[in-house]
């Protein structure tokens, strides 16, 4: 039997462009090599991109406590918001670009804006250097990467795989996620701030070093695709609301990220002047690798968008439950719930995109709208919870964010419920 283009039989591709499962022989078929560097180059891209982002937190808290007292933390939160939303939002752009081939020197430019960024975010001593160096730069630079990256590794990747190995991908997250705070409280109390942070920025570089190398050079090219949005996008009712449960999962994600360091500080007077509030943001990021590799697991066999809803419904349920939390156990076991449930919702939609699409070429416009309704998400949310909360002297100060947190993610969770119906039904058909 003649293969396809893409390598597969046309028995082979026609069973699953109907959603039925692959043969054995399918399955059983190792990756290429030039798989293998897609995949291991998104890798590094997440471990450098949201990574560096879950480690935000411990940033947040040095800034308020040391840096800059006399800012709020509804002021010092937009830092790391704009960052995340130029790292989602950029994909508008970026995901197109991906779509006419540029692949490459988006990586190789994405990179050395970010190291660039961490090496100014080292010298800068007031808030608008910090916002320009950390909040601009770190953000334009990880936008650079973040969209290609995942698209180019989804569409090199069968169907019957995608769920896995974004899976596995996405477990970077929590690598980046855990050794990067726990660099930076290490060596903040033994070189300095300074150096903390440039130390962080080497050890960026050398792993973006390595993913130029393992970049395949030759990327595919689509001459179709001429518009920065697929306005098409637009009338599809699925894809719309796929859109809006983004924007309010990402509203909730990432506060969460931000306070519970500060959130732990000041709410348990047991951990007050400890250094526990910094390493649960290491915590929740190393039960999230567990979390993001059982999630692809887990897609593989009941499929990604129903393990991405019951993902934000846990979520959900878990951010009602923050609000009982007051002591130092019951926060390192919340941290350590939060890390493996939540990082289900960041993993799943690499693979689910692409049931999404009509094509797979427009699968990098269509990421970046996805990501970039996320980036609006991360980028109101923080401000909104910091100045959701009171003035940081007991626990109860904390209720309005945690409510606010829960309800956006339960809301994401229902938004997506139309979306897996529309794509169990298309399987069924």
């Amino acid at each position: 039997m003649q293969p396809d283009k893409s390598g597969r039989s046309h028995s082979e591709a026609r069973n699953q462009s109907n959603g039925d499962p692959p043969s054995e022989q399918a399955t059983s078929h190792p990756l290429t090599t030039r798989q293998w560097m897609h995949v291991l180059s998104a890798f590094v891209v997440f471990l450098n991109t949201w990574g560096l982002l879950l480690t935000f937190g411990a940033f947040q808290t040095h800034w308020e406590q040391v840096q800059f007292p006399d800012r709020s933390s509804s002021e010092i939160s937009w830092i790391s918001t704009v960052s995340g939303f130029l790292l989602l939002f950029s994909g508008i752009i970026t995901g197109p670009m991906y779509d006419y081939g540029y692949l490459r020197p988006l990586v190789v430019a994405g990179s050395l804006l970010e190291v660039f960024g961490l090496m100014m975010v080292s010298l800068s001593t007031q808030y608008y250097q910090v916002f320009l160096s950390q909040g601009i730069c770190i953000g334009l630079g990880g936008g650079m990467l973040y969209v290609p990256s995942i698209a180019a590794a989804a569409a090199s990747l069968q169907e019957f795989r995608r769920a896995k190995f974004i899976g596995l991908i996405a477990s970077a997250t929590g690598v980046g996620g855990v050794i990067y705070p726990v660099m930076f409280r290490q060596l903040l109390s033994s070189v300095g701030f300074p150096w903390a942070v440039r130390s962080i920025a080497f050890v960026v570089f050398a792993t973006y070093f390595l993913s130029w190398a393992i970049l395949p050079y030759k990327a595919f090219q689509n001459t179709t695709v001429r518009r920065w949005v697929d306005y098409s996008a637009l009338t599809e009712p699925s894809f719309m609301l796929a859109i809006v449960s983004a924007f309010f999962a990402g509203v909730a994600y990432y506060l969460p990220l931000i306070y519970l360091p500060l959130f732990a500080e000041t709410a348990i007077p047991a951990l007050r002047n400890t250094d526990l509030p910094f390493y649960l943001l290491s915590i929740a990021n190393g039960a999230s690798i567990i979390g993001r590799l059982l999630s692809g697991l887990l897609a593989v066999r009941i499929g990604p968008f129903e393990t991405c809803t019951a993902g934000l419904a846990a979520s959900a349920c878990l951010l009602f439950c923050w609000v009982a939390v007051d002591s130092k156990a019951g926060v390192i076991a919340w941290s350590v719930f939060w890390g493996f449930i939540s990082s289900i919702i960041v993993s799943m939609p690499g693979a689910m995109l692409p049931l999404l699409c009509t094509s797979l070429s427009v699968l990098g416009t269509r990421t970046g709208m996805y990501w970039a309704s996320v980036g609006l998400g991360v980028l109101v949310g923080g401000p909104i919870g910091g100045a959701l909360v009171g003035g940081m002297v007991d626990k109860s100060d904390w209720l309005p964010l945690q409510l606010f947190a829960a309800c956006c993610m339960a809301a994401g969770a229902v938004f997506l419920v139309y979306p897996l119906v529309c794509v169990r039904g298309r399987r069924t058909i």
